[in-house]
């Protein structure tokens, strides 16, 4: 009897109604970069995801957790994938404390789907990823998916007051606690957000939530030059304003939004997006002085989108920062115009193109390269963008390419001086390597 068949009669002997599948039509929808799992099971309960967990280390195999599928070419290249846990029946909302601004939930849920059951109450997560229709709470986490509107609200690790995770024995362990005050000692959250499974798999999670806004406006500004754009951004952050997102939108990416979502921004210059949330009476105000800011930094003022043309605007946007080669830059803020005329010229010297849409307030830019088949030519460039990003202190992450590429360039860039601490963690979390490598920095 082979490896796999053993497994699956162990977990069919003790949970008889945990849906497995070795069929091959099956698992080529679910391959990750081209490999493909060996078996997929779907578990309906945490006690069942750990008992699979359990198992799959009893056996000696790999097991890759699985939410929705949006963020799984993330990463390095897996090694091998045994067993992948899908988590999408993980689906209820356990708690939702209104008057705390809490909720507990379980790490199959939709994001989507848990924002209408908030919004019942008037609240929400305020996590404004992209794929919410498919991307699962356990996936963001995983991930560390973020969108523009983390300039007020933060990351996951911002808004995660407590985690359960399947550790690779199969116990379930927590971290954090249940209230916003009640989060002392280690921080192991913010330990498991961003991991890519590597250290355990994320089954429940509880949130600090917000209310919903009352309105929420749009203000389009235009400028000829990225520093004049950035000067901008760098004056509303020093103001008594409070957006909740800034947004950079090069020419190229106008371009796209124009060709392939038809939403249509001026292709010449730059496009600055400002969002804010609140009282009707308190946007007002506030755009009234982003105008009045914008004139003395040269803004061609453009129009307030509100309503469902904000609400398609902010989803372009969203969608776009996933082309099939992305790479996410992070610098200094005040290193972002000078770093725009890097890509530009790096692409002129490789015959590239690139769209580039930036988190202007946090030092965040995607960057998508095209043609995605100019290999050499994509290698190089991707190679001298990271180097500029390094030298200004700050780090460049290929987040989507195709297959062959990952072939030929580290996905993550060289492993700093944090990385022989992060080996350990590995070996004390998954000694055993239950949890498929080769994904995360450095091959963990």
């Amino acid at each position: 009897m082979g490896e796999i068949e053993a497994f699956a009669n162990a977990v069919q002997e003790e949970l008889p109604y945990v849906e497995m599948t070795t069929d091959a039509e099956i698992l080529r929808d679910y391959t990750v970069d081209g490999i493909l799992p060996r078996l997929i099971v779907t578990p309906t309960t945490v006690t069942e995801a750990a008992r699979v967990v359990e198992v799959t280390q009893q056996h000696h195999l790999t097991l890759l957790p699985r939410g929705g599928g949006s963020r799984m070419n993330l990463g390095g290249l897996a090694e091998q994938i045994d067993v992948m846990l899908i988590t999408t029946r993980l689906t209820h909302l356990l708690e939702h404390e209104a008057p705390d601004l809490t909720c507990h939930v379980e790490a199959g849920i939709t994001l989507a789907q848990l924002q209408l059951q908030l919004a019942t109450k008037g609240q929400r997560l305020s996590l404004d990823a992209p794929n919410a229709d498919q991307a699962t709470i356990g996936g963001l986490l995983a991930s560390n998916a973020s969108g523009p509107k983390r300039l007020r609200y933060g990351t996951a690790r911002d808004l995660v007051i407590g985690l359960k995770v399947i550790q690779a024995n199969g116990e379930v362990a927590r971290s954090g606690g249940r209230v916003v005050k009640n989060v002392a000692g280690y921080d192991l959250n913010k330990l498991y957000i961003g991991s890519l499974g590597t250290l355990g798999v994320i089954v429940e999670a509880n949130f600090k939530l917000h209310p919903l806004p009352t309105a929420e406006r749009t203000l389009l500004l235009t400028y000829t030059t990225a520093a004049d754009a950035m000067q901008m951004v760098i004056a509303i952050t020093r103001s008594a304003l409070t957006p909740s997102a800034l947004e950079l939108i090069d020419a190229g990416a106008a371009n796209d939004m124009s060709d392939f979502f038809g939403f249509h921004l001026p292709t010449n210059g730059y496009t600055l997006a400002v969002n804010f949330e609140g009282s009707p009476t308190a946007i007002e105000r506030q755009i009234d002085e982003t105008r009045l800011l914008a004139r003395t930094y040269h803004a061609l003022l453009g129009d307030d989108l509100e309503g469902e043309e904000q609400k398609r605007f902010w989803q372009v946007v969203r969608e776009h920062i996933q082309g099939s080669l992305t790479c996410k830059v992070s610098i200094q803020v005040s290193q972002i115009a000078p770093y725009l005329q890097t890509i530009e010229e790096v692409c002129q010297r490789h015959r590239l193109e690139a769209a580039t849409i930036a988190h202007a307030g946090n030092g965040i830019l995607y960057v998508e390269l095209r043609p995605s088949d100019a290999l050499q030519r994509l290698v190089a460039a991707i190679y001298e963008l990271r180097l500029k990003a390094q030298a200004g202190r700050g780090s460049l992450v290929v987040e989507r390419c195709p297959v062959d590429l990952k072939r030929h360039i580290s996905i993550w860039g060289e492993p700093g001086s944090g990385f022989p601490m992060m080996q350990r963690l590995k070996q004390q979390f998954d000694a055993e390597g239950t949890f498929v490598r080769g994904r995360f920095l450095g091959g963990i």
